[in-house]
């Protein structure tokens, strides 16, 4: 134990004093200070979505690329120099060389992490204390208020940790029989139809892609959406719904502002008994929203049902007649707050830091028995098929060719062995308000660390230790 803290201490020590850890101190202190201000944004909670977001993204990026690189050069580097046949040749076994040394590299790691997490939280906290106060100068007691009531819409809306309930999947049959239909319907007033072949053609299509279409809403029509398995209990909960409608595209370019109506199906019981469902509106009449950008609104409480759905359904009242495009993926959501930012905040520096915890040890693992360069080339290409991979078997990516789906199983084989890095980014969870949860973590942990990280640590030991430390001299 006396010797892997010695280890520990010092790869701890040299790193510290090197020349190397002042410059990632420096470059990270850059990336939380000024890729906030250099960023143009209106709103106050646009500002801290932006400190959030690309300042922890450019921690994230420096961190990794820091624990590539002093894993695969601490290990390498020690042999190369012949540093490591001192060490051996006291009665010190090579695994404790291996563990003390990636326990002083995720001690710097998480040094530096923790320091710019602090930089971070002190840079939302000061946006968050000016948020509201730039306004309204001449009269101070407007002023306070309008900056209460914009704090409170921001540690609502952003600095919080909320849990979302997606809505129940679209049937492919109905919805792929509905589009058909209208398309019909749309070529028969232009005088145009379509053989019974191209009709069975789209219908197929359409349901092999309904996860990656929009739902469309056509100006005069509604749509309605059902949240299922919500808890009867959250009923003396306000909860929050969240969507982005988009106009004529599903494109940030060219969107207006458009009329819309929002409405919830409240339950109600009868005095003889029964049971029904009636219409809500959430405003007095059809409201205009900005197309493009997220919308929050607060619904009533009691409107989860017996059976524990929501049912939510919009209008489009656009005075143009334009459509309304609504994503799969982003809405609209039911929110309900769970636990404070802090917390959130330190789910997010957790998940960071197990992800350092993994790196370092794969730098470590291939740098026990490798050259620096041939290590690098090996972490950096295991990553990036796990990257590939997960673009390949993304729902959005088709498939035309015999070459594509053999790509897509192909990838789909390499994810049950690579890692990939994009599921240990929650920064779009954290600067949105959505909750990281503890099952998320758990599953990252066990996922990758144990069940795959692991195995390669055990791997890198196995040849460390059988590594001939003779082979390094140099002639």
């Amino acid at each position: 134990m006396k010797a892997f803290r010695a280890i520990v201490a010092l790869t701890f020590r040299n790193a510290v004093r090197s020349h190397i850890f002042q410059l990632l101190l420096l470059l990270l202190l850059l990336c939380v200070t000024v890729i906030p201000v250099s960023v143009s944004v209106g709103k106050p909670e646009d500002l801290i979505r932006v400190s959030l977001l690309y300042s922890l993204w450019a921690v994230s990026i420096i961190l990794t690329l820091s624990s590539l690189w002093l894993g695969c050069y601490i290990m390498s580097h020690d042999i190369d120099t012949y540093q490591i046949h001192m060490v051996v040749s006291k009665p010190v076994s090579r695994i404790t060389v291996w563990l003390g040394k990636w326990t002083g590299i995720n001690m710097i790691n998480i040094v530096l992490l923790l320091l710019s997490a602090l930089a971070v939280y002190a840079m939302v906290m000061f946006r968050y204390q000016s948020a509201g106060e730039e306004g309204a100068l001449a009269d101070r007691q407007l002023a306070r208020e309008n900056a209460k009531s914009e704090k409170e819409r921001i540690r609502s809306q952003v600095l919080v940790g909320r849990r979302s309930y997606l809505p129940k999947a679209r049937d492919p049959e109905r919805a792929a029989e509905f589009a058909v239909r209208r398309r019909v319907m749309e070529l028969q007033k232009e005088g145009k139809q379509l053989p019974d072949s191209e009709l069975i053609k789209m219908r197929d299509e359409i349901k092999s892609q309904i996860d990656k279409l929009p739902i469309e809403v056509q100006s005069g029509e509604a749509y309605r959406w059902i949240f299922e398995n919500v808890p009867q209990e959250l009923n003396d909960t306000s909860l929050i719904l969240r969507y982005r409608p988009y106009l004529g595209k599903v494109s940030s370019e060219d969107q207006r502002e458009s009329s819309m109506q929002w409405a919830v199906f409240m339950p109600h019981t009868g005095q003889d008994g029964s049971y029904a469902l009636y219409p809500f509106a959430l405003t007095n009449g059809p409201e205009s929203h900005f197309t493009g950008v997220f919308h929050e609104k607060e619904l009533p409480k009691g409107v989860i049902t017996k059976d524990g759905t929501v049912l939510v359904e919009t209008a489009n009242f656009d005075r143009m007649g334009g459509k309304h495009y609504y994503q799969t993926a982003d809405g609209p959501k039911l929110l309900i707050p769970v636990c404070s930012f802090e917390m959130n905040y330190l789910r997010a520096i957790l998940v960071m830091t197990i992800q350092l915890l993994l790196l370092s040890g794969l730098a470590c693992a291939f740098g026990g028995f490798l050259t620096m360069p041939t290590a690098v080339f090996m972490v950096v290409s295991y990553l990036l098929f796990g990257a590939l991979s997960m673009v390949l078997t993304d729902s959005s990516f088709f498939l035309e060719s015999a070459w594509d789906h053999a790509g897509q199983f192909l990838a789909k084989a390499l994810l049950l062995i690579v890692i990939p890095l994009q599921h240990f980014d929650v920064t779009d969870l954290l600067s949105g308000g959505d909750l990281i949860e503890f099952s998320y973590i758990g599953e990252l942990f066990f996922k990758y660390f144990l069940l795959r990280g692991v195995p390669l640590f055990l791997f890198g030991i196995w040849l460390y230790r059988r590594r001939e430390m003779g082979a390094a001299v140099r002639k």
